[in-house]
């Protein structure tokens, strides 16, 4: 039988953005297409600065010509701030929501009312997203809550950043962190904050690192340790959950091992599987 479980998001903010120029206004400034957000459909997006480096990470539905976002709480304020700051005339308005709450269903069929029942348009395997008006009250003792551990190991499992853990606010670019690979990033849409930067590096090959999924076979790691070969750093341990962990790898050392279909071992002490 398959297991039925969910995870709620705690620590997800929600905030709306109207107007007439409400379109065009988030069009310049994400990195996904914001015509693809009509209603019943929700996307992934992010906001970068000039520089192409990573500010927030979010969630975007339409009800009733207002775009919905949804974000980690850690980026929220920063958002809005960057936003407000962006509005210059743009005839929109920003406003806080606070009766919203966020859900990933994972093999449950959902019949309750819902602002948001859709996939999550990061990965299949990420289950559903729901967002209700009121909390998920579990009816049926097959119905489990996962914690934020768990929720990550899955994440990790699909080489999914999980932002408040894995992506450093300021610093991170999106192709080392696989969002390209998230429909988080739309190459036909033209401009957007940071966009030059993304795409020279994705069309002239710049990319030296990205972010590999592993599992734990021998030894111990925690966050930030340095990963050495023959007295040479290959990588960097990025995030824990359970034995499935995010680093930060080499791409020409990970394509040599992968040529010969070999694990990742570091020194007889370390010994790793590549999960994908």
């Amino acid at each position: 039988m398959i297991d039925k479980y969910f995870f709620h998001h705690l620590n997800s903010r929600f905030f709306q953005i109207s107007g007439k120029d409400s379109k065009t206004f988030i069009q310049n400034l994400i990195t996904n297409d914001i015509e693809k957000c009509n209603d019943g459909v929700i996307i992934y997006s992010c906001l970068l600065t000039p520089q192409g480096k990573f500010l927030a990470d979010f969630f975007i539905f339409k009800i009733n010509e207002n775009y919905i976002f949804e974000t980690n709480d850690k980026f929220y304020n920063n958002l809005l701030g960057r936003l407000k700051i962006y509005k210059l005339r743009s005839e929109i308005e920003i406003e806080e929501i606070n009766n919203l709450y966020s859900y990933s269903l994972f093999n449950i069929d959902y019949e309750g009312s819902y602002k948001i029942f859709l996939n999550d348009p990061r990965n299949i395997n990420l289950g559903k997203k729901l967002i209700k008006n009121e909390k998920f009250l579990v009816e049926k003792d097959r119905l489990k809550s996962i914690n934020e551990t768990e929720y990550h190991e899955i994440l990790i499992e699909n080489t999914v950043p999980y932002s408040p853990f894995d992506i450093l606010e300021n610093k991170s670019l999106l192709l080392e962190n696989n969002f390209d690979n998230l429909d988080a990033i739309d190459w036909e849409k033209g401009c957007y904050v940071g966009q030059e930067i993304t795409a020279r590096m994705k069309y002239r090959g710049l990319l030296k690192k990205k972010l590999y999924s592993l599992k734990l076979k021998i030894g111990n790691v925690i966050e930030g340790d340095e990963l050495i070969v023959d007295n040479k750093k290959i990588g960097t341990i990025i995030s824990i959950a359970n034995s499935n962990i995010f680093a930060a790898l080499n791409i020409n050392f990970v394509n040599d091992l992968r040529k010969s279909n070999q694990s990742l071992v570091i020194n007889d002490t370390l010994a790793f599987d590549f999960l994908n």
